[in-house]
């Protein structure tokens, strides 16, 4: 069975839900600390959640031709429709198990601590939105798969800030959490306006933070992503919000990936594991694609997120099924994608020079593993 961070200790009703569980991570500041049930994967750090996510149901029987040999492997997961369901399917749906894998698995609501926690070596496999693919290329992770395309990072501004276009943001006060992909589509937005960051009132805050500054009206605007815009939108209304763009703005030129990245030293060392996860993974995020409803209810159970949420950002997705990505994978589009990603970073100042893509994806291991 899945084992994962503490226990929750009370319910929430749903549409209360999500809100509730963000302000308790703002309360939460950067220090928290815990321990997995498994006692193997350290509790998160800054950015992490405290609350705990319920055990999925019992997976089904693997087949008998399952190895014997059990291998533990701790993975970083998000509480969404990207990040989880790959995570509650593999083990409901008996994949893990086939795979002779025991998944520990740990709640992030960010990138960049993911990461933290793979340098000390205490998560060897994490779920990554676009916007923490710089550290990938830094060489702290192997990209092993993509999860999908994402379109649901948003630029929200408010009906009393007067913001109607993105020219608009200069001397704007604009909540957003830095090393994401919400900064990333903010600044791809900011030069469409013809301004610079410097002409903008940046302030880095978590999700909880940006998402209650925009309902209290305490800053112009937000740029983070679904289902948290879900939520805003039903704090607010949508006709109180101003939408100034999202990720298909700024396609073809740009598109989104999200991925899957393993910890370099538990690759050198378990080849194995990291090959087994693969397989399972890949059953999992088919098998998703397939069955869309019967997924968001099984994420919906794990995560305690709503499942009106997860259907939003369902909608805001572009799945890839295997085969689609072996194709990506074989005529480097894959490639393409994240060195595109990489000039943002270089004007961002997060990259020094775009690193060639083939340095930090590993495309030799999911086409060897994935048929």
């Amino acid at each position: 069975m899945l084992s994962f961070i503490g226990k929750s200790k009370r319910k929430l009703t749903t549409g209360a839900l999500l809100l509730s569980t963000l302000l308790m991570l703002s309360a939460c500041g950067t220090n928290g600390s815990g321990a997995s049930a498994g006692g193997s994967a350290p509790a998160p750090d800054a950015g992490k959640s405290q609350a705990a996510a319920p055990a999925a149901s019992a997976p089904a029987q693997a087949p008998a031709s399952a190895p014997k040999d059990v291998a533990p492997i701790n993975v970083a997961y998000m509480p969404d429709m990207h990040g989880a369901t790959p995570i509650v399917l593999g083990e409901e749906k008996g994949y893990f198990k086939e795979a002779g894998l025991k998944v520990n698995a740990v709640k992030f609501l960010s990138g960049p601590p993911e990461f933290q926690a793979m340098a000390s070596g205490d998560i060897d496999i994490a779920y990554i939105g676009p916007g923490a693919t710089f550290l990938s290329a830094q060489g702290k992770g192997n990209i092993i798969a993509i999860d999908s395309l994402n379109t649901g990072d948003m630029v929200y501004a408010t009906k009393k800030s007067n913001i109607k276009d993105w020219k608009d943001l200069k001397g704007k006060t604009v909540g957003v959490p830095k090393g994401t992909s919400g900064e990333m589509i903010l600044n791809l937005g900011i030069e469409k306006g013809g301004l610079k960051p410097s002409d903008v009132n940046i302030v880095n805050m978590d999700v909880a933070g940006a998402v209650s500054a925009y309902v209290s009206g305490k800053v112009d605007a937000v740029a983070i992503w679904s289902p948290y815009t879900a939520e805003i939108e039903k704090q607010v209304g949508k006709d109180n919000i101003v939408k100034l763009g999202d990720n298909k703005t700024f396609f073809p030129e740009y598109v989104f990936p999200q991925s899957w990245v393993v910890n370099p030293k538990f690759l050198k060392e378990k080849p194995e594991v990291v090959e087994r996860f693969l397989q399972a993974w890949a059953k999992a995020n088919d098998y998703r694609m397939k069955n869309i409803d019967e997924s968001i209810k099984l994420t919906a159970k794990f995560t305690q997120v709503p499942e009106d949420s997860l259907k939003a950002q369902v909608e805001t997705t572009e799945w890839i099924d295997s085969k689609k990505q072996i194709d990506y994978f074989k005529d480097g589009t894959v490639f393409k994608w994240y060195e595109n990603l990489e000039k943002l970073f270089v004007a961002g100042e997060k990259l020094t020079e775009v690193v060639p893509a083939d340095k930090f994806v590993s495309k030799d291991l999911y086409l060897k593993v994935i048929k």
